[in-house]
């Protein structure tokens, strides 16, 4: 077959053929599933925080020298900036630092918070 006999074939029918394989649809879908429960996870861990450290999204905001709608937008996001995690982190509390697990080993990081 040369390069002219091949047909072109969109990307949209592809990926509906490769979801109509036996299994696939069920497992992107749970995946989905998975990653809309990792989200709110997320929100309510960030919340949660904010909570914890007896803040409203307003008192954060001026902490975080942004209005209260762009916490609420923070905390209701699917994605952001490790730079604004850490400025989010940094005004719930003082020395902001994470944990990872690797190899079943805890590995703490700090986190400094960087002035805009």
């Amino acid at each position: 077959m040369t390069k002219s006999d091949k047909q072109f074939i969109r990307i949209n029918d592809r990926l509906g053929k490769a979801l109509d394989a036996p299994g696939v649809r069920d497992e992107v879908e749970a995946i989905v599933e998975q990653m809309d429960e990792a989200d709110r996870r997320y929100v309510t861990a960030l919340a949660e925080l904010r909570r914890a450290a007896q803040l409203t999204q307003h008192d954060l905001g001026t902490a975080m020298g942004i209005p209260q709608g762009k916490v609420s937008r923070i905390e209701h996001g699917d994605d952001m900036l490790l730079s604004t995690f850490t400025r989010y982190l940094a005004a719930v509390g003082k020395h902001p630092r994470v944990v990872v697990t690797i190899g079943g080993h805890d590995v703490e990081l700090e986190l400094t918070a960087t002035p805009e």
